[in-house]
């Protein structure tokens, strides 16, 4: 990550938890299946990856809820010290906020792009790696990611892997996508982190 060269376009880089089954939220959205082990090395990973970019790519739905939920993180005295470092690290992106309509921003370093079709948000992916800066992130929202990987816009998947099946849920990948793999990684908690790369 960090393509900081004058020459080298930026990359899209998705980062989602998922189950050993393939799903990455359950029926209802649920993350309650997520491991609770603690895992300092997994925890610096992750950490590392929000360092490595500096623009996320989120749903509007999502981002309601995540970026107020990081901040109180980052507020809240009785939060372990894992938690409040992904939280500084998660607070210092700029959020890219997709919506299909004009939305009131509270969120301060946020900013909106409107799409609403395909095309536009293809090409405003496009504008994006274009510009100086770290890599970009997708880093979270079910919605938004089957969007990406349908219009074929990650240049790089970082799945968490978790040691857990649940059987039913909600999926990233919904039609065939041939990967090649980049790195595997596999940590105390029984978490396993692929990267992968469009082949």
């Amino acid at each position: 990550m960090n393509n900081q060269g004058k020459d080298t376009m930026r990359k899209v880089f998705l980062s989602m938890t998922m189950t050993f089954d393939g799903f990455f939220a359950g029926p209802h959205d649920e993350l309650v299946w997520m491991s609770q082990t603690p895992d300092q090395e997994l925890n610096d990973d992750i950490v590392a990856f929000f360092q490595g970019i500096d623009r996320g790519f989120i749903g509007y739905p999502t981002a309601s809820e995540m970026i107020p939920y990081w901040l109180n993180v980052a507020k809240n005295p009785s939060a372990s010290k894992a938690e409040r470092a992904i939280a500084q690290a998660v607070n210092t992106l700029h959020p890219l906020i997709l919506s299909h309509q004009e939305e009131k921003l509270e969120w301060e370093n946020t900013e909106l792009l409107v799409v609403k079709s395909d095309n536009d948000l293809v090409e405003a992916v496009k504008k994006m790696k274009q510009q100086p800066g770290k890599d970009l992130g997708v880093p979270g929202g079910i919605r938004t990611a089957q969007t990406f990987v349908r219009l074929g816009l990650i240049d790089e998947y970082v799945l968490m892997v978790h040691p857990v099946a649940i059987g039913n849920g909600k999926r990233v990948f919904t039609d065939r996508v041939n990967l090649e793999l980049v790195s595997a990684k596999t940590y105390t908690s029984g978490v396993m982190r692929v990267c992968y790369r469009p082949r």
